[in-house]
């Protein structure tokens, strides 16, 4: 409906020659229509009594994951010093996992240009020795932005034996494909089918992952509730897991799970400071979803000031798609169209209370972040909020 509005507005011949508040009369007690969206379940008070309380932060000791950090980081590098490149590559690949990537892009980024640049673009089982090895250096790279490419035969016979972590590796890289490699489209599948089969003879752990990538693969998950689940998984895989590194990752992930707490209060306050919920007895409440949402979109820990605008918008989006698909009128939704393409600081007076109290919390908001963006970035970018919002 709103787009058929905005449409019918923009036409000159649609477009009315007299003021919209002489030609559209908001009745005092219209017809409404109800979608019976059931109540939020998060008690907001609740929540924001027990993210308050000084106890519930679990960061730990400041120096101790500092000297933590420090013997991760010489790992990295003992690593980057020497010739076996697959224990690099699997160094990397279980610190991305582990979501504490983060805190070394430049030892990170610089294992993998000498990787890059020690073999030719192309990754083959020939040249790598197995299938897992170059499944996993073509993964890596093609993620992390480094131009490379798979090649073989991924019918060759090791890979239709028993060779499950083989074809765990490159179903995992296999959803990295270009639009015009469907070789390896046809290698997911049969890697798929494959590990189908194999699952009763797994052990539990391999059996574990194997699910896990089948249920949903790596390339589509949240980073950090991927880091969540590995860092159980690495915790009981006790001869191949680093106590160090596990022991990091986990004062990392308590540490970044604060911050998120600290970001979702203030969401919280925002959320009730604006008075929609008090206003909008017919919306849908999505502000905990929304973030979840902008916690997968905008993932890394030091873009929180991101994340918050990002869940912010979004529920200001599903609060307008309720006024426009439910609550709406023809009448108040043609002036509520029209004063959303004026964009001015103050609604049109003849607007109900609920459409005024939006446009001024969407107006306010789109304003905080566009300061925002000007004072960290130094670009004005309320004139592309203007036209996003009038489209």
């Amino acid at each position: 409906m709103a787009r058929q509005l905005t449409m019918a507005m923009a036409n000159p011949c649609c477009r009315p020659s007299l003021p919209l508040c002489r030609l559209v009369r908001c009745s005092s007690a219209p017809a409404r229509r109800s979608a019976n969206y059931p109540p939020s379940s998060w008690d907001y008070d609740s929540l924001l009594l027990s993210l308050n309380n000084p106890g519930h932060d679990r960061a730990g000791d400041p120096w101790n994951f500092v000297k933590l950090k420090a013997g991760v980081r010489e790992q990295l590098v003992r690593a980057s010093r020497g010739d076996d490149q697959i224990a690099k590559l699997r160094l990397v690949d279980t610190m991305q996992r582990l979501g504490v990537a983060y805190h070394f892009e430049t030892d990170i980024t610089g294992i993998l240009t000498s990787v890059h640049s020690s073999k030719p673009p192309r990754c083959s089982w020939d040249d790598d020795g197995d299938v897992a090895s170059a499944a996993l250096r073509f993964r890596l790279l093609r993620e992390n932005g480094f131009a490379v490419s798979l090649t073989g035969n991924y019918l060759t016979p090791a890979l239709q034996s028993d060779n499950a972590e083989g074809l765990l590796s490159l179903y995992e890289a296999s959803y990295l494909s270009f639009r015009d490699e469907e070789t390896l489209d046809e290698a997911r599948t049969f890697c798929a089918n494959g590990l189908r089969e194999l699952l009763p003879s797994m052990e539990p752990h391999l059996r574990c992952s194997v699910v896990h990538a089948l249920d949903l693969p790596l390339h589509w998950r949240s980073p950090r509730l991927e880091a969540r689940w590995f860092i159980d998984k690495y915790a009981r895989d006790a001869s191949n897991s680093d106590p160090l590194l596990l022991q990091f990752a986990m004062m990392d992930f308590e540490s970044v799970q604060t911050v998120h707490q600290q970001e979702l209060v203030r969401l919280l306050r925002w959320r009730k400071e604006t008075g929609l919920g008090e206003k909008f007895g017919f919306e849908r409440d999505r502000l905990m979803e929304c973030f979840h949402c902008a916690n997968g979109i905008v993932w890394e820990p030091n873009h929180g000031s991101c994340r918050e605008m990002l869940a912010k918008l979004t529920s200001l989006l599903v609060n307008l798609d309720d006024v426009y698909d439910v609550y709406g009128t023809l009448d108040e939704l043609i002036l509520f169209t029209d004063t959303i393409g004026r964009w001015e600081e103050c609604p049109m007076e003849i607007l109900p209370e609920y459409m005024r109290a939006l446009y001024s919390v969407m107006y306010d908001t789109s304003n905080e972040v566009a300061n925002n963006v000007l004072k960290k970035h130094g670009f004005d970018v309320r004139s592309l909020f203007q036209e996003a919002v009038r489209h």
